[in-house]
């Protein structure tokens, strides 16, 4: 197992919390680790979407109507079929945020959701 080097005022920090939270400090540290790891992964396939959309031009020309997938800004690989695309990205990168996403015409998917429901003054 690995140890991490966690500075005094950085430990007290997260003593007194697990005390308030009635757990331990380790729980506590593994908690705000877990939660860091999401906020950087949702971080980086932020940029994977923005260099999707700034090569979505280039893309449409190219691979029209295909699943490419985007790593560090750059597409990786393509194929018409999601699945065996996912797969080949999975093995290749191992869970490492990579975007897949079919070049259509429209860059942004839209949605639409119908309501039963009336609003205003009839």
């Amino acid at each position: 197992m690995t140890r991490l080097a966690v500075s005094d005022a950085s430990l007290a920090q997260l003593e007194q919390i697990a005390t308030a939270r009635g757990t331990t400090t380790e729980e506590v540290a593994e908690q705000a680790i877990r939660e860091f790891l999401r906020s950087e992964a949702r971080r980086r396939m932020q940029r994977e979407v923005e260099a999707f959309m700034a090569l979505h031009g280039e893309l449409l020309e190219v691979y029209a109507g295909q699943y490419v997938a985007v790593h560090q800004g750059q597409v990786v690989d393509h194929d018409s079929d999601q699945l065996a695309l996912y797969l080949r990205i999975e093995q290749r990168f191992h869970g490492a945020p990579v975007l897949i996403k079919q070049v259509l015409k429209d860059p942004q998917e839209v949605y639409t959701f119908r309501s039963p429901r009336l609003e205003g003054n009839l």
